[in-house]
């Protein structure tokens, strides 16, 4: 029985293609040795070649020697491959802060990731079955999540691994979720396998152990088939998450785009979807630049959408593994830690007149022509400015905004902040010093792409015309 629904199981779900080689991590215990035995039997059929992986965590002492030395073994006696290696689990948990079986899931994962890439792997089968399933769901479940947690796992899924230099996509089959754990201590029984016993299994500290040996069959207490009805609502979440997330990858491609450091969602795009895809977004974002969506909770969700709803722009909202999500005029970014901005240096640039000044730090020119009458460049083009060039004088330069910063904007008759100015410009205030500030002797020309300063305005008895254009390489010529 077991052997025939891990055919149908890697028929139906299309896990494997002829010629691959495929790892199957060996813990020693029962799942495991169950589906190594398995798809020894089947590989032939399936037209796969088998390697092994097993991961010493270096949590048991000498056990854990033992079972590396166990499977190290079996792999021996089929005439398999192995690959038999150990991390150091509480320290990666140190390092990482995380809890020690999340600690311990990355390392494995992590492994499995480097003996898929250096086999040539087409990725690695592992032992989960079903009563697995109903353990993860119940854990989602007392967990508060969503439906994309109460589906459990799935059978083949994309896991993104962190690498040193780099993420990578590891492809995980589950053959057994379709078993009984009962079914597979039958097989193991019926095929002569001696598997070893996981200590951990039976210890009390880890939550999903707990749930195993006591909430499940105090549940099954209230419902003789609970595991059943576990399962089969892991099956209708599945369904539904299917449709919603692909309605939600929909959404991401109209609203979303990469830019530096992270990704940017338009805010008109966001507010005007249904909360169920708002938050599916969001956890888009996340998973994007942390490679799954591990870590993010309801809460995390909740504080960055009230933020997103009545927060000004400027506000940050910090999220786990290093990601912030910033408040934006037009749009929410989401970023790994402190995005560095390029800025404009602090000292002054001279303004070519005529000319093209490249601008340090952001890589754009300022286009400058000395002529008798207004450009005609665009004159409702905010990165264009026509000034009066007897008012204005040539000794201009360029720089960054400075404390006490003043102009009068082009329509008004008083001085007001530069600060300001670029609050009512809706400018964000990470990219405020992305603005040029055209200078004389006398205080501020033009703020490049923001406003004119109203003393410097082309009028009837202009007899001289400075037009001024901010815009990406120039230097080819003006344009």
């Amino acid at each position: 029985m077991l052997l025939e629904k891990v055919r149908e199981a890697s028929q139906a779900h299309r896990m494997f293609r002829p010629g691959d080689v495929l790892v199957v991590g060996v813990s020693g215990g029962p799942d495991s040795l169950a589906l190594l035995d398995a798809l020894g039997a089947l590989a032939g059929e399936l037209g796969v070649r088998l390697h092994v992986a097993h991961l010493n965590h270096m949590l048991r002492g000498e056990a854990a020697a033992t079972d590396a030395r166990f499977v190290a073994d079996a792999a021996r006696r089929l005439g398999l491959p192995a690959t038999v290696e150990a991390r150091d689990v509480p320290a990666i948990r140190a390092e990482r802060g995380l809890g020690l079986e999340e600690a311990a899931r990355q390392a494995r994962y992590e492994f499995f990731a480097e003996v898929v890439e250096a086999t040539g792997a087409g990725g690695v089968a592992v032992g989960h079955t079903a009563d697995d399933q109903v353990e993860t769901v119940v854990l989602h479940w007392l967990r508060g999540s969503g439906l994309a947690g109460l589906r459990g796992m799935r059978p083949v899924s994309v896991l993104r691994v962190a690498r040193a230099d780099r993420t990578v996509a590891l492809r995980v089959f589950r053959p057994l979720l379709g078993v009984s754990r009962a079914e597979v201590e039958a097989y193991c029984r019926e095929r002569g396998l001696q598997p070893r016993l996981d200590a951990s299994n039976v210890e009390q500290t880890f939550l999903r152990n707990r749930i195993r040996r006591e909430l499940i069959p105090t549940l099954e207490e209230y419902n003789p088939r609970f595991r059943q009805s576990a399962l089969r609502l892991a099956r209708l979440a599945g369904e539904d998450e299917d449709y919603l997330q692909g309605e939600a990858l929909r959404a991401w491609d109209e609203a979303a785009s990469e830019v530096e450091g992270g990704v940017a969602v338009r805010l008109d795009a966001w507010r005007g979807l249904p909360p169920s895809l708002q938050a599916r977004l969001l956890r888009e974002a996340y998973s994007r630049l942390a490679g799954d969506v591990l870590g993010l909770e309801a809460v995390h969700i909740e504080a960055a959408r009230r933020a997103l709803e009545a927060k000004p722009a400027g506000t940050v909202v910090t999220w786990p593994r290093g990601l912030r999500l910033s408040v934006g005029y037009e749009d929410f970014r989401v970023t790994r830690g402190e995005l560095r901005l390029r800025q404009l240096p602090a000292e002054e640039q001279r303004l070519a007149i005529p000319g093209v000044t490249r601008l340090q730090g952001i890589e754009e020119d300022i286009v400058a022509r000395v002529v008798a009458e207004p450009c005609g460049w665009g004159r409702d083009d905010s990165r264009h400015a026509d000034l009066d060039y007897d008012l204005t004088g040539p000794d201009l330069a360029i720089r960054r905004r400075r404390p006490g910063d003043r102009l009068i904007p082009l329509g008004l008759s008083d001085l007001k902040k530069l600060q300001d100015v670029l609050v009512d410009a809706r400018v964000p205030r990470a990219a405020r010093d992305l603005v040029p500030v055209v200078t004389n002797p006398h205080g501020i020309v033009w703020v490049a792409g923001v406003r004119l300063d109203d003393r410097y305005k082309v009028t009837p008895s202009t007899r001289t015309v400075l037009c001024l254009r901010l815009q990406e390489d120039a230097r080819e010529g003006l344009r």
